[in-house]
């Protein structure tokens, strides 16, 4: 007879007090005395805020255990203490019976939010008596679920339609007006979510507390709906911000700091007397579309705003794969009840507030967040040496330090000889106002090869730097300023005024109206590169330029020696060992954001001298840092490649007979061009032998005048030699050959004038 199988009654899910220590990354309340917090998106816009200012925030004491789950696996959050596998229901059941606080962001996720309260429901308390925890589950929603609520702004002529408009926005929608809401089309599940959450979760469990947190459109923090807006202000493809027309709808707000402080301290106090256990978090600002988009583009731009139709707008969005688009579109009055507010510390006047009244007012906090964030601080460079430090002799000729660096880091090079034609050329600021400038007209007055004054010089040198190109990607500086003379006149620094002076004031006050501003003082470069270089490698250097290449450049060896002189008068070090000069003002002027003067020795590799020069500033700050790397890294790949294609050619060719000859051939051209370069070693030393010996001296010009002479009756004697050999034996072109080498003295087996010496070639 078969055995009749029992049907076992299914046991309410039990956990163990401390929870799931292992699969959950750490137990709860019970394990460590701390709270215990679960993020179900770690590495989010809101997830990434909350969970850093959890840490930065605990109280003296307070251990709190993050843990959660990542949208992308290589997504980096060390902060975090564990990690957990959202595709392993196991682990992450766990991990969730282990926490006292859940929180779920309902609009990416409403699904898997409503899995989350289905396993904390069917958690049974009472027979775990020995778990006392209280878990909180809050459900973080945005103002989509409210979009049916919006008044459509009526156009500005219907005087009836603009009346009913006014009273309806005259009434702020507030927490307690949830059960009115209308959603978006598209969020009716959001909403669905919403009712489970703050319904569901409160039926029969004393130890399970529900919350809702409508939020308002999220900002600051690096930014997320308004992404794009900031991201084309920062790289300047839109000089002018696009918007919706007209843009005067008014978008409830609230920076992420503020809601991520919100969503704690609900989790922590568990408020009773919350309207139906919801909250709706918006700051104290109404803020319309237009002036967010002004703001935004009066600090990183010129504050231009473009008004587009909606379908032109979608187009500009959906090229930039923008998620949050049915954000901009709200327009809704909602006001948070600040005494709910009250009782979780964020009051009317609440010190807790990090941007309470609103995006407007705080931009410039908001712009430096944004590039913090995103790792976009602009990158301020000078590069400063003596004459010929500032670039390397290359195969393709000059590589220029400074030009190589823009290049690479995308940032603006400024050449103060191309700065003046640049601003020659601007028109006045009578006639453009935005873009003009009356200082075009002072350089207008100077003629294009006339000598230009320092101030006006250092006037258009920091109207560069105020530019929005240099104010957000950066500059690099060559070799100006060259005297601190100037320096003082570019940049805010310290000044140390002469005993018995005072500070100098602003001598020319405020400009009156329709007048010009002054140019800004600008900016100290966060990095100033000291290219060291001694006399001995500077002649070196300067040797091995042709003679019209140095004249037409300015790197002559009067020139260049004494330009090395005054650099070295201007960089002095005193009795007491401190440095003077430029090079003090930048050592002594870190608060004015002079961060490091890093020494380059110039008589190293090229390859040395790039690799210190990237480890002193990292990365390249903006939207593709690893493009540098990646573009050394293809042309290297295609450098090897090249060379590979030529010896397996090589190979190919050899075989053969016309490949024996080839092969001779280049044997002979590489021995003759060792000759050559050999030749030139041996006069680039003569030559720079001379220099140090006769610097300065009237012995120099006397060794000089005897070597041309000498070289010139060499020259004369070879003409003759050529001559006589023209129709003659054949051994003459060698003879000529042979002597070539001899180039101060002669064979005493011909008939020429100079001091014996043994000739090596055929007579």
């Amino acid at each position: 007879k078969k055995k009749k199988k029992k049907k076992k009654k299914k046991k309410p899910l039990t956990m163990p007090a401390g929870g799931a220590g292992g699969a959950g990354g750490g137990g709860g309340a019970g394990a460590g005395g701390g709270k215990k917090i679960f993020i179900y998106q770690l590495d989010s816009y809101l997830g990434q805020v909350l969970g850093q200012h959890a840490k930065k925030h605990a109280a003296e004491g307070d251990e709190r255990i993050l843990c959660g789950c990542l949208t992308n696996p290589r997504s980096s959050v060390s902060w975090a203490d564990s990690i957990i596998d959202k595709n392993d229901p196991s682990a992450l059941k766990k991990a969730l019976l282990s926490s006292d606080i859940i929180v779920y962001d309902i609009s990416s996720d409403p699904q898997e939010a409503t899995t989350a309260l289905k396993i904390l429901l069917k958690y049974d308390y009472a027979e775990n008596p020995e778990d006392e925890t209280e878990k909180v589950l809050i459900g973080v929603s945005n103002l989509l679920s409210w979009a049916g609520n919006s008044v459509k702004i009526p156009a500005a002529d219907d005087e009836a339609a603009m009346s009913a408009y006014a009273e309806k926005m005259s009434h702020a929608l507030t927490a307690e007006d949830h059960m009115d809401r209308r959603p978006h089309p598209n969020y009716k599940a959001q909403v669905a979510v919403e009712n489970l959450i703050i319904n569901k979760g409160n039926i029969k469990k004393d130890k399970l507390k529900t919350y809702v947190v409508w939020s308002g459109v999220q900002y600051g923090c690096g930014e997320s709906v308004f992404h794009s807006l900031f991201k084309w202000a920062w790289l300047g493809t839109h000089m002018a911000l696009p918007i919706i027309q007209p843009g005067s709808n008014k978008i409830p707000m609230i920076h992420v700091a503020d809601l991520a402080g919100m969503v704690l301290e609900v989790a922590l106090t568990c408020p009773t007397d919350l309207p139906n256990n919801s909250l709706l978090a918006v700051d104290k600002a109404e803020c319309t579309l237009k002036e967010v988009a002004a703001a935004i583009s009066s600090a990183l731009q010129f504050g231009d705003v473009k008004e587009c139709d909606q379908e032109e707008y979608l187009e500009l969005m959906t090229q930039e794969k923008e998620p949050h688009i049915n954000s901009v579109f709200l327009e809704l009055n909602m006001s948070m009840t600040f005494k709910h507010g009250e009782v979780i510390g964020y009051g009317e006047e609440s010190s807790s507030w990090v941007a309470g009244t609103g995006f407007v007012a705080n931009i410039e906090r908001v712009v430096n967040e944004y590039r913090e964030w995103r790792m976009l601080q602009p990158v301020r460079v000078l590069f400063y040496g003596p004459p010929t430090s500032v670039w390397y002799p290359t195969e393709e000729g000059k590589l220029f330090l400074a030009r190589d660096f823009a290049q690479e880091y995308n940032v603006t090079l400024i050449d103060t000889k191309e700065l003046v034609k640049e601003y020659r050329n601007k028109p006045s600021y009578e006639e453009d106002p935005k873009l003009g400038t009356n200082l075009s007209v002072k350089l207008k007055e100077i003629e294009e090869d006339g000598e230009v004054p320092l101030e006006l010089i250092v006037e258009a040198v920091q109207r560069k730097l105020a530019t929005p190109a240099c104010r957000n990607q950066g500059y690099v500086l060559e070799n100006f300023p060259d005297s601190k003379e100037a320096l003082e006149m570019l940049f805010d620094v310290d000044k140390v005024e002469p005993e018995g002076e005072g500070v100098a004031e602003n001598e020319g006050g405020e400009p009156a109206a329709g007048e010009e501003p002054r140019a800004p003082l600008a900016p100290l470069p966060q990095t100033v590169f000291h290219l060291v270089a001694e006399e001995e490698f500077i002649l070196k250097r300067i040797s091995e330029l042709p003679q019209e290449q140095a004249e037409a450049e300015g790197e002559t060896e009067e020139k260049v020696l004494e330009g090395l002189k005054a650099f070295k008068e201007a960089n002095l070090v005193d009795e007491e060992g401190v440095q003077q000069g430029c090079l003090g003002v930048y050592k002594s002027n870190r608060n004015k954001g002079c961060q490091q003067v890093v020494d380059i020795v110039c008589d190293n590799p090229l390859q040395f001298i790039q690799d210190k020069i990237r480890l002193s500033i990292g990365n390249p700050r903006n939207y593709d840092p690893e493009g540098p790397k990646r573009k050394r890294e293809e042309e290297r790949m295609r450098g090897e490649q090249a060379k590979q294609a030529e010896a397996e050619a090589k190979k190919k060719v050899l075989g053969s007979k016309e490949g024996v000859r080839w092969l001779k051939r280049r044997q002979e051209e590489e021995e003759a061009s060792r000759t050559e370069r050999e030749m030139k070693k041996q006069n680039d030393a003569r030559k720079l032998a001379r220099l140090q010996v006769g610097i300065g001296g009237r012995g120099a010009e006397e060794d000089g005048e005897r070597v041309e002479e000498r070289e010139g009756g060499e020259r004369r004697r070879r003409g003759r030699i050529d001559k006589s050999a023209g129709g003659g034996a054949r051994s003459a072109p060698l003879e000529v050959a042979a002597h070539e080498e001899i180039s101060d003295r002669e064979c005493p087996a011909h008939p020429h004038k100079g001091p014996p010496r043994s000739c090596q070639g055929p007579t």
